[in-house]
């Protein structure tokens, strides 16, 4: 019996050593890949410096484009925004942007008031897709004080990879697989990051309402913070909200270009949050000639000092 068992224990040891090295593979061929965004951050990105990075979930992967924007003001421009996050997965694009040792000069940052009104922010979505990353200390930190189960999945996939890759299997492992084919592969953006829906979208009936924006979310301060220690310019951007007017009550804020109610047609919307193609032309036509005047022109006169704006 007690051979048996030693049989038992040893089959299963060399299991579980076999299933790490797979997971271990599979998120080594993706984190080499450009399949999710912050992989494209990494291989997929050959600039170095950027003019400016649009940063924010699907509302700044959607809205801005930055190529039809670089095409107006001669500047260059990456849209590194992933879709189903908030601002406590922004702060950590930006972390990886940076220790990936891209840098920019204006950070846009797409807002959304219910996210700027967050108290206790936790563990979003698609934060999964910095797992191939976790042995850097910031994406492990970023983990280990987010998530709030029992049992840490994220955190611990740092020891024991497995564990990750069993829980998101299919955002996982399957993308690894196409990972190790076809590493330039990319989930929805193009190579400059950016994505738009279709125009045959259609917005659910609303009433017209008013949204106040507070600042009450604690990652504001940390991008902003990491901002000033960068010397980056910090521009907020309130996309188009279907029947929906955002307006501001803090005057913390940093520079805001609102663009709530720069058009209300339901032909302009995919859903009621997100604009289709059709809109996404308007909003990054306009949005690039007030970024040629708020953020470039201060760019150039302090050049050697961060310039913080208020509302």
């Amino acid at each position: 019996m007690k051979q048996f068992l030693l049989k038992i224990a040893g089959y299963g040891l060399v299991s579980f050593l076999i299933l790490n090295g797979i997971a271990f593979l599979c998120l080594y061929f993706l984190g080499n890949s450009n399949f999710y965004k912050p992989q494209f951050v990494k291989n997929g990105v050959f600039e170095k410096e950027f003019d400016y990075v649009v940063l924010g979930s699907s509302t700044g992967l959607t809205t801005l484009d930055t190529k039809l924007m670089d095409s107006i003001t001669g500047k260059k421009g990456l849209n590194i925004s992933m879709d189903d996050s908030a601002l406590s997965s922004h702060y950590l694009m930006l972390r990886h942007f940076y220790a990936l040792n891209r840098k920019t000069k204006c950070l846009v940052l797409a807002i959304t008031p219910w996210d700027m009104a967050v108290t206790n922010p936790t563990l979003n979505v698609n934060d999964y897709r910095f797992l191939p990353y976790v042995n850097e200390e910031y994406v492990y930190e970023y983990y280990k004080s987010l998530e709030q189960t029992s049992f840490k999945v994220l955190t611990l996939s740092r020891y024991v990879p497995i564990i990750g890759m069993t829980y998101y299997n299919t955002e996982l492992f399957y993308p690894s697989l196409l990972a190790a084919l076809h590493p330039e592969k990319r989930n929805r953006f193009d190579d400059a990051g950016n994505y738009s829906y279709p125009n045959f979208g259609k917005p659910k009936k609303s009433e017209n309402k008013i949204m106040e924006l507070e600042l009450k979310n604690p990652y504001y301060k940390k991008i902003k913070q990491l901002c000033i220690d960068h010397k980056i310019q910090l521009i907020l951007y309130q996309s188009p909200i279907f029947k929906t007017s955002v307006v501001t009550v803090d005057n913390q804020y940093q520079k805001i270009i609102n663009h709530s109610q720069l058009f209300q047609e339901s032909i302009m919307f995919y859903d009621n949050l997100h604009v289709n193609d059709k809109g996404r032309k308007i909003c990054s036509e306009k949005f690039a000639d007030e970024l040629g005047k708020e953020c470039y022109v201060n760019i150039r006169s302090n050049a050697n000092k961060y310039n913080g704006y208020s509302k």
